[in-house]
Parts: C-alpha cells; sequence; structure tokens
C-alpha cells in the first residue's frame, strides 16, 4: 500500500482525540486500517486551551493508529468546530465567453470564486464555500453544470469562515506532533458524510453532533448542506452539573452519567435510588434516582431548545422530512432520542457511521462519527480531485502551508 492511497482523520475533541488511518481505492469503500484514541484535555468548546497537552493527545493516537496500520502518518485531515465558526449563504455569477457557450470545470472555478468575493473580516479567514446549486441563464436546481450551454452561470454557495488565531492553533498542535494539515474541514459537514443516507439529505434532515464542549447543527436538503451552526453546550456541561450539585468528582459524575442517567425523568420510579460519593465523605450514600435524572433532563432540554433555535432562524424547520439524526458520545445517553422528539416535535434517529470497510468495528459508535465522515469526505475529496486533475491541497492546507516553517521555528 503506498502513503497516497491513505487517508487520515484527526478529530480532536473536548473529551478525546480520535485518528483513523483508511485505505482508498477507486470505486470501494474506505478501509479502515488504523484507529488511534486518547484523552483529551487541552480542547474546551473545540477551542485550544493547552497546546502541550493537546500536542500530547494527538501523539498518542496518532501514535496508536500508526502502529495498528503499520505506516508512519505524516499528513491528516483535521476536524474543526467552536464557537468561533460561523456560516453565512452566498451567491455568485459569470459570463460564459466561449464561441461554443459550452460550461467548463475552470467556468466552475471562476464561480466559486465570484461567490467567495465577500467582505471578511481580515481575523477571519474561509474555511469552506459549498457550492449548492447552480442556474443556467436563470434555470434553477442544477447539479453539475460542466459540459451543458449557456451564457450566465450562477451559484448558490455555503460559507463557512473562522477565527485565524484559533485556527492557527489547532494547526500549531498538529504540527508540533508531527503532523502537516492536508486539510481541515467543518465537523457536522464530515459527520453528514458518515451518518446521513442520501434519501434524508434530499428530503431535508437536520444532523445534530452532541460532542463535550459543542453541539454541532446542520441542516441538509436538496442533497447538500443548507445550513449549519455551533451550539455551546455539550455532554461534558451535563457532567459538569452533577459534579457540582452532587459535590462529586467529575470522573465519578461521569459514570453515573453513563450507569444510571436518563435525558427522560418522568420514566423513572419514585423509588429508584443510586449510590452516590460525595467529595470528602468515607462512604457513598442513596440518592433519589430521579432527582439524579432530572438535573440531566434540564440540561439535555436546554441543548435542544438552542438547537431549535437554529433550525428556527435557518427558516428549515416546515422542510425537514426526514427529520432529525441525533450522533456524537452524547446521543448515547439514555433517553436522549425521546428528549429531542419532545423538545424538536420532528422524528428523531441515532445516526451511527457507516460506509467503510477493515476496523469497521472499532469506529461503529456515535462518538465516531465525525472520525469516520472526515476519511470518506477525504476520499471523496480525492477522488473528486484526481478526476479534475486538481492539486490535492485544499483551501485551508494552501494557507496553513505558508504558515508552516514559521511555526516550526516557533
Amino acid at each position: 500500500m503506498a502513503k497516497n492511497d491513505l487517508v487520515v482523520s484527526l478529530d480532536i475533541g473536548t473529551t478525546k482525540t480520535c485518528c483513523v488511518v483508511a485505505q482508498v481505492e477507486d470505486g470501494r469503500e474506505p478501509e479502515i486500517c488504523g484507529v488511534g484514541i486518547s484523552p483529551s484535555n487541552g480542547v474546551k468548546r473545540g477551542i485550544v486551551v493547552d497546546l502541550d497537552a493537546t500536542v500530547q493527545s494527538i501523539e498518542a493516537a496518532v501514535g496508536e493508529a500508526s502502529q495498528q496500520c503499520g505506516f508512519e502518518i505524516t499528513s491528516a485531515l483535521v476536524g474543526v468546530t467552536g464557537e468561533h465558526i460561523t456560516t453565512l449563504n452566498s451567491s455568485g455569477v459569470i459570463a460564459i465567453t466561449h464561441s461554443d457557450r459550452e460550461i467548463t470545470e475552470d467556468d466552475v472555478e471562476r464561480v466559486l470564486e465570484a461567490s467567495r468575493m465577500i467582505v471578511v473580516p481580515p481575523e477571519r479567514m474561509i474555511l469552506h464555500a459549498i457550492p449548492r446549486s447552480y442556474s443556467i441563464d436563470g434555470q434553477n436546481g442544477i447539479k453539475h453544470p460542466v459540459g451543458m450551454s449557456g451564457t450566465r452561470l450562477e451559484v448558490d454557495t455555503h460559507i463557512v469562515t473562522g477565527a485565524n488565531t484559533f485556527l492557527q492553533n489547532v494547526e500549531k498542535c498538529v504540527t508540533r506532533a508531527g503532523l502537516a494539515v492536508e486539510d481541515m474541514v467543518l465537523e457536522p459537514l464530515a459527520t453528514g458524510e458518515a451518518v446521513l443516507m442520501p434519501a434524508e439529505r434530499e428530503l431535508g434532515v437536520c444532523l445534530v453532533d452532541i460532542g463535550g464542549g459543542t453541539s454541532d447543527v446542520a441542516i441538509f436538503k436538496e442533497g447538500e448542506i443548507f445550513f449549519s451552526a455551533i451550539v455551546p453546550v455539550g455532554g461534558r456541561h451535563v457532567t459538569n452539573d452533577m459534579a457540582q450539585l452532587l459535590r462529586m468528582t467529575v470522573e465519578d459524575a461521569e459514570q453515573l452519567k453513563v450507569t444510571q442517567g436518563c435525558a427522560i425523568s418522568d420514566g423513572v420510579g419514585e423509588d429508584e435510588a443510586v449510590n452516590v460519593r460525595q467529595i470528602g465523605a468515607d462512604s457513598a450514600r442513596p440518592f433519589r434516582r430521579r432527582a439524579l435524572c432530572q438535573i440531566i433532563e434540564a440540561r439535555m432540554q436546554e441543548v435542544f431548545q438552542l438547537v431549535q433555535k437554529e433550525i428556527m432562524k435557518s427558516g428549515c424547520h416546515d422542510q425537514l422530512a426526514a427529520g432529525v439524526v441525533l450522533t456524537g458520545g452524547g446521543a448515547l445517553l439514555r433517553g436522549t432520542t425521546e428528549c429531542a422528539a419532545r423538545v424538536l416535535e420532528l422524528p428523531v434517529r441515532i445516526g451511527r457511521p457507516g460506509g467503510v470497510a477493515g476496523l469497521s468495528d472499532k469506529v461503529a459508535g456515535p462518538a465516531f462519527a465525525t472520525s469516520v465522515g472526515l476519511v470518506r469526505y477525504g476520499a471523496r475529496q480525492r477522488a473528486a480531485r484526481a478526476s479534475s486533475g486538481h492539486k490535492a491541497t485544499g483551501a485551508i492546507g494552501r494557507f496553513f502551508s505558508t504558515l508552516l516553517a514559521r511555526l516550526r521555528a516557533d
């Protein structure tokens, strides 16, 4: 296997860092050949707060994945999220001046570049300019305009921007861990690659990825992403609420949440009890399980209320025929789908990553949806670039390549 047949993903989260290595061959599903997981202590809400801790976490995850696959890992696709991410929809238009009026790949690149010509503050940069649909001479809803004829080409794009400093800190951590950033990818965009069915994308679906520090929201319709947002609340907030209100360590609160917690309290019996070991106490004492679940329920309701606000902001509430797909580690909490359905008043299902072979059983849970999605995204982008003859470096990779020497010198 050649190194250029590998796609490597790196998901640097609040609770864990995950590295997934996959072999990619034309016409086949990516084959997972290495998985590395390590605890993450240097990232909060998608933002690096401790460079050294983040570097150590990346090194541990990459080292484990490299040992499994038997290859040295030198670059990776990196998922990004956080409150600094913002999105908007834009459009661009160009004239087709060829004598035969046939639209080419270069014309598509020109119109996409025109859609990127928006006012972006100097402290921010464009992560993605994702084409949603094209229009030729007023004919809307065109997905692939290359080869068609016309005089005027328009495109609607979904623009994603991020703060330069936060992105540079992520890149610095990856570089110090000995890797190059192949590209940076908005996490909900990648996650959708792993958990959404094509029919859901066409009908209209809302993806909610409940991470440790944030929850990512992405709405897809007519096959493409239409809206995305980051909600600054995740599963770690539930754990912290329990730790503070019950005077427990965070570690004990997390274990209690996983084993006894539920996001719906009305199904828990009044006489049910759990043992709670408080800080400084010699032994555990009984505590009403319903009261525990009420603490969890209050925070999970807040998560989905914030998600609902984003859905209403998008204007797509009545266009989500496929409902809501929950993924991420937070989706594993008992009662989460029912809680989401009550708040959002939409059908809800759990999304588990698919579309990969090999060691797929190691990344089968919702907590690995972003890691698998990054692999699938990278494989699809690589195939698209190969067919069009474009270079393999994405926009973010090109941006950070100019900073690489300087960062390594720091």
